[in-house]
């Protein structure tokens, strides 16, 4: 399949196409520094051009073998923006949004997607899209930590509706922040990571590398922290990217605040490589039918096995009840 990569950035979306067996053929972007850098890690035609109705790409024609993304610019849309960007900033946003889907489905292309943030918002104006064109376009909010990302990011994915019912049905992968630094050969610096938000009760957000991270953002790195929130350091950049999923020789623009925002911005590599097996209906191999497996024991019914969890809690408070006397007896 040849992938066309528009508003490309840093090349997520790119990265996971390659690793999903397809030939990157051109990535568009109005940015020319993160676009060089795409054409050297992707060996795809850039086009540096500004996207939209005013703009002047000239959008390659449907093929079967065509598969065209769009990731439309989604800082004034996202939650950490609530309430604080322009409304002409926000319209503006959606605006181009629907520019997109527009695009996909007046050239009449039979394999695309489109990933942006899952605001109520945004699910509104693709769902109303969805309903206008039934048979070309559906819709569904992921998490890429399901699909393999060692970080969380929910995102909105738009599709054809049996690109999406594949993404839906590919099982769920988990990768830890720990086998993603072991895989890519990178020292863990702390035993947790911890957000830049605080919980309700004003204490900090820990994770363990035991687990996949927070999302990470294009405005702050992420800190490695003791267990009780202490700082420990930031991430840099390569690990941040190493989180997202970009392979340890994927070339990133120079200096930690370039760096972290082209990270930020980008679409988890694990989860494009998910969509784009989807759009070629490929089943990943943990999902090979089951009948190669020997079955096991056949499991007892779910109300049986929560009698069994009740009785079993009862019996250990008894049994605690009956140390505690014994111990006050002596």
């Amino acid at each position: 399949m040849e992938v066309v990569d528009a508003f490309c950035g840093a090349g997520g979306f790119s990265a996971g196409a390659m690793a999903a067996g397809c030939r990157v053929a051109m990535g568009i972007d109005s940015d020319p520094t993160p676009l060089k850098l795409w054409a050297a890690n992707t060996g795809g035609r850039a086009v540096c051009a500004t996207i939209g109705p005013a703009g002047a790409v000239d959008w390659p024609e449907a093929r079967p073998d065509r598969h065209v993304h769009l990731s439309p610019a989604c800082t004034h849309l996202s939650k950490a923006r609530a309430g604080s960007a322009a409304q002409g900033d926000v319209d503006a946003a959606l605006r181009m949004v629907a520019w997109c889907l527009d695009l996909v489905v007046e050239r009449g292309y039979a394999s695309w997607s489109l990933e942006n943030v899952s605001t109520p918002a945004v699910v509104r104006l693709v769902d109303a899209v969805a309903a206008r064109h039934p048979g070309a376009v559906a819709y569904a909010t992921v998490d890429a930590a399901d699909y393999g990302s060692a970080s969380s990011r929910l995102r909105l994915i738009a599709s054809t509706p049996a690109t999406i019912r594949r993404l839906r049905e590919q099982p769920t992968r988990r990768v830890s922040m720990a086998d993603a630094f072991a895989a890519a050969g990178l020292p863990l610096p702390a035993q947790h990571l911890r957000s830049n938000t605080t919980s309700r009760d004003g204490s900090p957000c820990v994770r363990s590398v035991q687990q996949p991270a927070f999302c990470v953002t294009a405005s702050h790195p992420l800190t490695w922290c003791d267990r009780a929130g202490a700082t420990v350091r930031c991430l840099t950049v390569a690990e941040s990217a190493c989180l997202m999923g970009f392979p340890s020789a994927w070339q990133l623009p120079l200096g930690s605040r370039n760096g972290l925002r082209a990270v930020g911005n980008a679409v988890p590599v694990p989860l494009s490589a998910a969509i784009m097996r989807a759009a070629l209906g490929e089943v990943p191999p943990s999902a090979e039918p089951a009948a190669a497996i020997a079955p096991g024991p056949e499991r007892p019914p779910r109300t049986t096995r929560a009698r069994r969890r009740r009785t079993l809690r009862r019996l250990m408070k008894r049994v605690a009840t009956l140390e505690r006397l014994v111990l006050s007896n002596l």
